[in-house]
């Protein structure tokens, strides 16, 4: 009998063990595919709901490059943790794996089941073979281009720079190069490359490629889910995400300006104020989400959704800002707002999560511009020059600082009040979903002890 009840003890625990090794790669998964905090939360206390895990038995701490989660069963508790990588946006993945917890628990998975469909999703390709992401976001970068009311011989170049430029950045990435480097590189390969082209004189606005052919290395999505989570309560992870990304910005700084040192460029200053009818800028910004959309992986059923989002959002902003007057971060946050509030609606007809058809609209509105060249401006400084050249720099450097951080949270609010507000709206529905499918899969436990009777999704 003494050695039948080790024997099961042994076994408990090996299932304990299982469990927590699914819930962790689960949350691998979730971070490394650039989920925010609050999305990573919800669906492991779902996956542990389908697990038979009480809430109260269930404990986690999330960092970006780490994961550490706690379960215990009777006396015995289990702590692992897990490290994180290669982070990189994959929507499809965030997609794919809410669908999986969702069906795990409403159809009574076995954990083989979970395991074999989790490794799945980890092992699918991406949705587009890697020459289209590098057509796609060229074609993105000339509708920034355009965005920026540059003509159409500049909107060749900033994609034929864009594309080289991306195609070297998979290279050292496959390479696995240190990301701040391979960023820079890239910036110098695309700086210079379109600045070789101003000595063709084939274009009006030749100085337009070289701010808008690196705007595929803004961190977009690492920006706003920094200031997602800190709103979610996530501080610490929000931090991390706004250093990482600020250190990604200033390598893009780095590799222009060093590019443009080499060919001894000393103005090249353009005014970005778009030129275009509406109409030509509403396409130009639904091609620049679509490109986004690609590099992002989202489902290929959504990308019309993606295109839509990005030409409505833009031709509102611009609307506000040049027919109103209002500001730049004012006529951000009601663009963000109406595709956050839009894609609420959508995603019971394309049946993904929000982030996936609201983040590739608004990134042609991340201040990307603004904010390097406040970088800019802050390397440009030189404490040897009188004060009365340096000062106009240093005014203008701060107000590029001021202008691109308050767009920035005008864009994470007005993508993050609607989630919220979505999330409190369908509190209940999923707070019953889960009650039922519970009651169906585990008769013997009550929905409280998973915490269902709380208020979170």
């Amino acid at each position: 009998m003494e050695f039948c009840g080790q024997a099961s003890e042994r076994n408990d625990a090996s299932l304990l063990g299982k469990k927590l090794d699914l819930l962790l790669f689960t949350g691998q998964l979730l971070i490394q595919s650039l989920a925010d905090s609050n999305r990573i939360d919800r669906n492991l206390r779902r996956v542990a709901v389908f697990m038979g895990i009480p809430e109260s038995k269930f404990h986690m701490h999330i960092t970006y490059t780490t994961l550490m989660i706690n379960i215990s069963e009777g006396d015995r508790s289990i702590t692992k943790f897990r490290k994180c990588h290669n982070h990189s946006v994959n929507m499809t993945v965030l997609s794919e794996i809410s669908k999986l917890t969702w069906r795990a628990l409403e159809q009574k998975y076995t954990l083989s089941q979970y395991e074999h469909d989790l490794n799945g999703i980890a092992s699918a390709k991406r949705n587009y073979p890697r020459w289209l992401v590098v057509v796609a976001v060229g074609l993105a970068c000339g509708c920034f281009c355009k965005l920026f009311g540059c003509d159409w011989p500049a909107a060749g170049i900033t994609s034929v720079a864009s594309a080289v430029a991306l195609f070297a950045r998979q290279e050292m990435h496959n390479r696995w190069w240190n990301k701040y480097i391979t960023v820079a590189v890239s910036s110098f390969i695309a700086v210079l490359i379109a600045s070789l082209f101003t000595f063709l004189h084939i274009s009006d606005t030749p100085y337009h490629p070289i701010f808008a052919c690196v705007l595929f290395l803004i961190p977009g999505v690492p920006l706003i889910n920094s200031l997602d989570d800190m709103i979610d309560g996530f501080t610490i992870v929000g931090v991390t995400r706004a250093l990482i990304a600020g250190l990604t910005i200033g390598s893009i700084a780095f590799g222009m300006l060093f590019a443009l040192k080499i060919l001894d460029f000393h103005d090249y200053t353009a005014s970005l104020v778009p030129q275009h009818h509406w109409v030509i800028i509403g396409l130009a910004a639904a091609f620049a989400a679509l490109g986004f959309a690609v590099l992002f992986n989202v489902p290929v059923h959504t990308l019309v959704v993606c295109a839509a989002g990005g030409a409505a959002t833009v031709v509102t902003r611009n609307v506000l800002m040049y027919n109103f007057d209002l500001s730049l971060s004012l006529s951000s946050f009601c663009g963000a707002l109406m595709v956050g509030l839009t894609s609420i609606y959508m995603v019971h007809k394309v049946h993904v999560p929000a982030h996936v058809i609201s983040i590739p609209p608004i990134i042609p509105m991340v201040p990307g511009v603004v904010m390097y060249q406040a970088v800019i401006g802050a390397v440009s400084l030189n404490a040897n020059a009188p004060a009365a050249e340096q000062l106009p720099v240093l005014i203008q450097t701060f107000d590029a600082l001021v202008k691109g951080s308050m767009t920035l949270l005008a864009l994470s609010l007005g993508i993050a009040i609607p989630n919220i507000l979505g999330r409190i709206y369908s509190a209940r529905l999923k707070q019953r979903r889960m009650a039922q499918a519970l009651n169906n899969g585990h008769k013997e436990m009550s929905p409280r002890m998973f915490g269902l009777h709380d208020d979170r999704t």
